[in-house]
């Protein structure tokens, strides 16, 4: 039969591949000898529809990506954070990532934040009545306020501050102060 044949053996077998399994182009590639380019090329060049991957049912590790999102700030919580609870490496964190975006199972802003000091500094924003700039001085963050600025100016969904500044109570706080240190 000679090489046609054998070609032809090999693309009836690789069309079947292609057509009833979501093998991904890089296993195909390697079971059959090409690269993944040349599988994915054939398979275009065929007009192959390939059959759809059921990944965010079935995977782990989205379902539990899924629930951490819906924490309440979850968009505030540090990637790094995320990957740690979750156990995850870099690589598969924003694989399974993606694709949840893409599908819109997740917020677009879920584990964009980098910065483990912003965490905290969000953390007691949430909980605590403090002003920016204490909060800020508390985790080691020199301008919290501007972080929260261009945050919001990107679209984040930054609730205003709890704490609001009051002359009286400054005036107030400051009377205590002094009487403390005359004593």
């Amino acid at each position: 039969m000679g090489t046609i044949g054998q070609l032809r053996r090999v693309e009836d077998r690789l069309i079947k591949d292609l057509e009833k399994t979501t093998i991904p182009f890089l296993r195909l590639g390697k079971k059959y000898g090409v690269s993944k380019q040349a599988v994915f090329a054939f398979c275009n060049r065929r007009g192959i529809q390939r059959p759809e991957r059921e990944h965010t049912e079935k995977c782990l590790i989205c379902h539990r990506l899924i629930r951490f999102a819906k924490k309440p700030h979850s968009d505030f919580i540090s990637s790094h954070t995320i990957k740690e609870q979750l156990g995850l490496s870099q690589g598969q964190f924003l694989y399974h990532l993606g694709i949840l975006r893409k599908k819109g199972l997740i917020s677009q802003k879920f584990g964009r934040l980098h910065s483990r000091k912003a965490e905290r500094a969000y953390q007691i924003y949430f909980k605590n009545k403090l002003p920016v700039r204490a909060i800020g001085r508390q985790v080691g963050l020199k301008n919290f306020y501007s972080t929260i600025k261009t945050q919001k100016a990107l679209g984040w969904d930054v609730p205003a501050p709890l704490f609001k500044y009051d002359s009286a109570y400054r005036r107030k706080i400051l009377k205590m102060i002094r009487r403390k240190k005359r004593r």
